[in-house]
């Protein structure tokens, strides 16, 4: 079995990540006692809020993806170089290079 250097507990900021996408998708939908109980409806925020739930959900995201492959390389599916391009590739973005 690959990875589990962490517990597969990673996973949770992806799926902390599609609640965010969830709520800014929702956030207009207002609230109705009569619509069934699971619709969703929004929260509302600001356009600054949601903006920053837009930085955290990609923040999340990568963080989970750099996660996973630190996980493969010291549980030896992977290597160390690997991960360290993955890093360098994905800082490099945020840096605004390639």
């Amino acid at each position: 079995m690959s990875g589990g250097h962490f517990d597969y507990q990673e996973n949770y900021l992806g799926y902390i990540a599609e609640q965010l996408e969830k709520d800014i998708e929702f956030n207009d939908a207002d609230y109705e006692s009569s619509r069934p109980t699971d619709t969703p409806y929004g929260f509302q925020h600001k356009p600054e809020a949601i903006e920053y739930l837009k930085i955290m959900v990609d923040q999340l995201q990568k963080l989970q993806e750099l996660l996973h492959e630190y996980d493969y390389a010291v549980s030896g599916d992977s290597s160390k170089e690997r991960f360290l391009e993955k890093a360098r590739s994905v800082y490099r973005r945020e840096m605004g290079g390639e």
